[in-house]
């Protein structure tokens, strides 16, 4: 990676309290810079100026575009950002992670899914949050264990993983295979990811790159 610390650019609540300002957080305490694309001081649900948001130089130089599933049902001004910013990134060459969550309205969840189908091109890691693997699965019609091998080849993901922070076991399908590693040490799933991001651009694309990236131990 060149030019100093890996920058991410974090499309979330204003309030910080999805799982992708989380992610954030924690890569920046990795040593990451974080970028909050949404203001956190006077910043309501929704209330924020999508058109006047300058994605260009928001995302900058950054490696990562972070976003989940939910925000697309969070308000206009907010869903409208979630599809510009995927679109920018791809522009711009940035590669979109997209967190699969579940909704404040769980009976919403395929809705979202929905709509990371329709952008699923524009995704590069795709991570489903334990808690909805098995809902993935059901709207897909298939069993929990084969869903992320399952999304991978229908949607053309990079990479698709997730983390069951009970067992610390996390699962890996990318273009050349798949995996599962114990990670050493209790973690969070958000943890996980912001060390996976981190790591990334250093351990190479290959598969033993992929899977250095993911199974590095984090204090």
């Amino acid at each position: 990676m060149q030019g100093g610390a890996l920058r991410i650019v974090c499309l979330g609540r204003p309030d910080r309290s999805d799982a992708a300002s989380r992610v954030t957080r924690e890569a920046v305490s990795l040593g990451s810079e974080g970028v909050y694309v949404i203001p956190e001081e006077g910043s309501s649900s929704g209330e924020f100026d999508q058109g006047a948001i300058d994605w260009r130089g928001e995302l900058g130089s950054a490696q990562w575009l972070i976003t989940t599933s939910s925000t697309v049902l969070e308000g206009g001004a907010r869903k409208s950002a979630w599809g510009a910013s995927m679109a920018f990134a791809e522009l711009e060459g940035i590669r979109t992670v997209m967190i699969v969550d579940k909704p404040d309205d769980g009976s919403r969840i395929e809705e979202s899914w929905g709509s990371v189908i329709e952008r699923i091109r524009q995704v590069h890691i795709l991570f489903i949050e334990n808690g909805v693997i098995g809902e993935i699965a059901r709207i897909e019609g298939t069993g929990s264990s084969e869903i992320l091998k399952e999304i991978r080849e229908s949607g053309l993901v990079p990479i698709v993983c997730s983390f069951d922070e009970s067992r610390g076991l996390v699962g890996v399908e990318h273009s050349l295979g798949g995996f599962e590693a114990v990670i050493e040490g209790a973690t969070s799933a958000e943890r996980w990811l912001a060390g996976f991001l981190s790591e990334l651009p250093n351990s190479g694309p290959g598969p033993s790159g992929i899977e250095a990236a993911a199974s590095r131990k984090l204090e």
